[in-house]
């Protein structure tokens, strides 16, 4: 009986390891495909932006999502 219960919570941590992976390979993309989208100035003055507010330089990640939210 305990063997059944371990090898179901490894295969539940295998599982929710797996939609880790899918959700930080999908964020990953995301933040590629918005950077991509921006023009050489809006990178730079946001990455200048954020590099004021926060005190150290922002990652590609940062710019992107802010760059997704302040799009509108």
């Amino acid at each position: 009986m305990k063997k059944n219960y371990l090898t179901a919570a490894t295969a539940l941590l295998g599982v929710l390891a797996f939609f880790a992976a899918l959700g930080w390979a999908g964020d990953m993309d995301y933040t590629e495909q918005c950077i991509l989208r921006m023009s050489y100035d809006e990178y730079d003055s946001i990455k200048a932006r954020l590099t004021q507010l926060n005190g150290s330089e922002p990652s590609e990640r940062d710019i992107a999502h802010w760059w997704a939210e302040h799009q509108q």
